[in-house]
């Protein structure tokens, strides 16, 4: 509640005279405090936010009021009778509203420190921090933007405070049944302790679900009924000497018979427990034990229905890293209007290995398949190289898309390693490799083109977009593709019934440069059969667009959660040294594809190659507004 006062802190002038003013030797009606002020506020934020959350600067004001406290000046001893003590008076308020703040480290007795990181390095400081957290049942900090979480020293201390304040919910038993009937009803207990320093304030449900085995998708999920899990408490009466609360945190017990709404799927599957946001029911909140799967999934055994099964335990090997997953995410049932229609089908087709821009292209397009729209068919892969099966195989996974049809160009061109695929997977951070692929050409990849013959036959009739962000080889062969057990069309009757249109980004079309464009001469007839043979509209963007959008260095070594490790960001520093700003040529392409309407570029008077319609991206004319970089943390 920000809202008046200097810095919008609620002093200068201030809500009450509790205090002595900041700034005055003493209060002064109207002019160092607001009489009446105070009311104002927390009416309105009461009335406002019945069902959020209201934070307020001091846990001496709102005494009428159940908020909760941001208290920015931790670990300052200038504060501790000010803030600390009266947030100790509120007694159990911690229970259903949040406490927390900001470390403020330039002032006072911390004043003596020149970073945050200096601050949590300091063990003496960093042990008052966690004790204070411990007390006061802490859930967040902040005043920490400026701290280099890529600072292994940094970090480590960092986790120290992070596993001390908020929840902390640790699975400590799971029970299930080995094996059910489709449609009985059976019966799942767990036990669960709080042993972080808060609850969680808010009644999401817990969801217990089944998964493939082999994909880790969801098959079937149902919620447990009447489980609150605002009420998992922490321990109390922190003893900094032992370490612990001295009252233990409860263990709570969960049993539930599940009545299935709908039948079972018959086979071998793993039981699993999450807790999804009630907006739209995704996984969003995580236990604190190691088994995890990417997505927010706890997986706990191996269970059968309508079938016998010979194991039960989880290989550790199967789990997935909780720290690194990026993968969660809000939705909404009630999608905005760019949501409304059906999420759009897209087959790319890419040369992952060549230049780096495809690895950020790709994960463009897995992050429009997070929000919901698109639905990524397929990648087919131009580059030959038996490297950049495997590099995609596991980057899918990194997105939890283990199920991604994959297809191949083999006897292609780019047979070489290509500067960042061997070295990206033969990379190994904090003694695990990055990248964990499953698939490889050894696993019957089949045929690039075939694959794109199968998907398209199973989509409806002009709904397919296209993406080629590397050499035409796939799409050439499509193309002048047979009738086959897929489709009874040949290539380009196929394409013309199944595909809405091409987005390609290939050639040279500005007068500013004159030389052969790489995508284009790597497999030149295969080119001259796209731009011969393609029958439905085609979109190319040029070299010249993206040369001329830099994707900077600053959001690929610092907008990534562990970027130290993360894939696409170490691919980046193996391809080049940083710090280099790249050019975003097939990121071009992958943005019109998905948002034409949001008129990121112009387009060219349509054309005709060989009687075919295409045209081609470039800047909005010059006073219109140039073409901004998306927002690529949010896609």
């Amino acid at each position: 509640m920000g809202i008046i006062g200097e810095w919008g802190e609620h002093h200068d002038p201030d809500l009450s005279t509790y205090w002595p003013p900041h700034d005055e030797p003493e209060h002064i009606e109207n002019r160092t405090w607001i009489p009446g002020m105070e009311k104002v506020l927390g009416d309105a934020f009461q009335k406002a936010f019945k069902n959020k959350k209201v934070i307020v600067r001091y846990a001496y004001e709102f005494n009428e009021y159940e908020f909760g406290i941001y208290w920015d000046s931790w670990s300052q001893p200038q504060e501790i009778v000010r803030g600390y003590e009266e947030m100790i008076k509120l007694g159990d308020r911690w229970k259903t509203q949040p406490i927390g703040g900001e470390i403020t480290w330039n002032w006072g007795d911390l004043a003596r420190f020149r970073s945050f990181e200096e601050v949590v390095a300091d063990k003496p400081t960093r042990d008052y921090t966690i004790e204070q957290i411990r007390n006061l049942h802490c859930n967040h900090l902040g005043g920490i933007t400026w701290a280099n979480f890529n600072e292994p020293e940094f970090r480590k201390n960092a986790e120290i405070l992070q596993k001390a304040m908020g929840y902390r919910f640790v699975i400590q038993e799971f029970s299930y049944p080995v094996k059910t009937k489709s449609n009985s009803p059976f019966t799942v207990s767990f036990k669960v302790t709080n042993t972080g320093s808060s609850p969680f304030y808010y009644d999401w449900p817990v969801v217990v679900s089944l998964l493939g085995p082999e994909t880790k998708e969801k098959v079937w999920d149902t919620v447990l009924k009447d489980v609150k899990i605002s009420e998992w408490m922490p321990g109390e009466n922190w003893s900094e000497e032992k370490e612990r609360y001295m009252t233990p945190p409860p263990v709570y017990e969960v049993t539930q018979k599940v009545i299935p709404d709908n039948p079972l799927p018959e086979g071998e599957w793993i039981i699993a427990l999450s807790i999804a946001d009630p907006s739209g029911m995704q996984p969003s909140v995580r236990f604190a034990n190691e088994n995890y799967f990417t997505g927010g999934y706890h997986p706990m055994g191996y269970m059968g229905v309508n079938r016998n099964i010979s194991r039960t335990e989880l290989d550790v090997s199967l789990f997935d890293d909780l720290r690194s997953d990026t993968s969660l995410r809000y939705q909404l049932n009630n999608p905005d209007k760019h949501m409304e229609n059906k999420p759009i089908p897209v087959i790319l087709d890419t040369d992952v290995g060549n230049d780096i821009d495809d690895v950020l292209a790709m994960q463009m397009l897995f992050n429009y398949e997070k929000e919901g729209l698109i639905d990524l068919l397929g990648i087919t892969i131009s580059k030959s190289n038996p490297y950049s099966v495997e590099y995609i195989d596991a980057y899918c996974g990194l997105n939890n898309r283990w199920d991604m049809p994959l297809g191949y160009a083999y006897n292609g061109v780019n047979p070489e390693d290509g500067g960042y695929l061997r070295q990206t997977l033969d990379t190994i951070i904090d003694g695990q490799k990055i990248l964990h692929p499953r698939r490889s050409l050894q696993s019957e990849i089949p045929e690039g083109y075939k694959l794109q013959r199968k998907l398209l036959a199973e989509q409806p009739d002009n709904s397919v977009v296209f993406i080629a962000i590397g050499p035409e080889t796939n799409l050439a062969r499509l193309l002048l593709s047979e009738p086959d057990e897929y489709s009874e069309s040949d290539g380009v009757a196929l394409v013309a019934q199944k595909v809405k249109f091409l987005s390609v980004m290939g050639g040279l079309y500005g007068n500013e440069f004159d030389f052969p464009e790489w995508n284009i001469v790597q497999d030149l007839e295969a080119a001259r059969i796209l731009f011969d043979k393609w029958p439905t509209e085609l979109i190319a963007s040029g070299w010249e667009l993206g040369n001329k959008l830099l994707y900077p260095h600053q959001s690929i070594l610092n907008d990534f959660s562990q970027g130290y490790k993360h894939p696409l960001c170490v691919s980046y520093k193996i391809y080049d040294t940083m710090p280099y700003d790249r050019q975003t040529w097939d990121l071009t392409s992958v943005l019109y594809a998905i948002e034409p309407d949001r008129n990121y570029f112009d387009l060219s008077p349509q054309r005709n190659y060989y009687d075919r319609p295409g045209r081609v991206l470039s800047f909005l004319p010059f006073g219109a507004g140039k073409a901004p970089l998306p927002d690529y943390q949010r896609r």
